[in-house]
């Protein structure tokens, strides 16, 4: 894997207020519980916590899943307030080629847009905006040995399924995590120069469904409330941490 092409502030010593960005609703009320906040809002010692999610479409009353609404979401809350840390949790689907199953969790070290075929000098850079997130390594490792996860990369697309060239790349990246927003807010922190954590639970096997298996999207639906218990079980101790 190359370099990175953008590299995230470190994490504040004391950060006064974490923005948490959880993508759907079903993903974010386990969590808001287990941190005890109210109307989205809480604190750890002395940190403001607020869960911030895009929220649902007006249309088709559905989560605002993807990338653009990621962004979209996350550019409004820090003109807003501007926190002083962002951390993004939720779910994502894993490989089974990596040791990983159902229900197990993913600290991301670095994220990218696994889906950005550019093929312009310069251009594909930063359409694949591979970035290193916050967390130094002695970091990493702390904080997975008190959650229990695995550290790596966490790509990001707009699909849930993914295309045999997307597989060689997840196989020589040895992606750990597949999801559908890491990336964007990676994009968005960078810019704005926010650090920025992530925890992924997999509620699917992206290679198991390219060959064949059980398809992504059942998988997901199946694994769900399973996968956001993990989460919020290791939810509290990551913000500790952090805070």
């Amino acid at each position: 894997m190359p370099d990175w092409t953008y590299e995230l502030p470190p994490i504040p010593a004391q950060p006064r207020r974490v923005l948490l960005f959880i993508a759907m609703e079903s993903e974010a009320a386990p969590i808001a519980h287990a941190l005890r906040l109210e109307h989205g809002k809480g604190r750890i010692g002395q940190t403001e916590i607020e869960l911030l999610s895009p929220g649902r479409d007006d249309a088709t009353k559905i989560d605002r899943i993807g990338p653009v609404y990621a962004a979209w979401a996350l550019t409004r809350a820090i003109a807003a307030q501007r926190p002083d840390l962002v951390v993004n949790m939720g779910t994502a689907g894993g490989f089974a080629a990596q040791g990983l199953g159902i229900a197990d969790l993913v600290l991301a070290r670095d994220t990218m847009f696994h889906d950005a075929r550019v093929a312009l000098p310069g251009f594909d850079a930063v359409a694949r905006a591979h970035t290193r997130l916050s967390p130094s390594d002695a970091q990493l490792d702390a904080l997975a040995a008190a959650i229990d996860a695995r550290v790596g990369l966490a790509s990001s697309g707009s699909s849930l399924d993914a295309t045999d060239g997307e597989m060689a790349l997840f196989a020589r990246t040895r992606t750990l995590a597949k999801d559908m927003e890491l990336a964007a807010l990676a994009s968005v922190c960078a810019a704005e120069r926010l650090p920025l954590v992530s925890l992924k639970g997999v509620t699917d096997l992206v290679d198991h469904a390219h060959a064949g298996g059980e398809p992504a999207h059942e998988a997901f639906v199946r694994n769900l409330e399973r996968t956001c218990a993990r989460l919020a079980e290791a939810a509290p101790a990551l913000l500790a941490k952090l805070c």
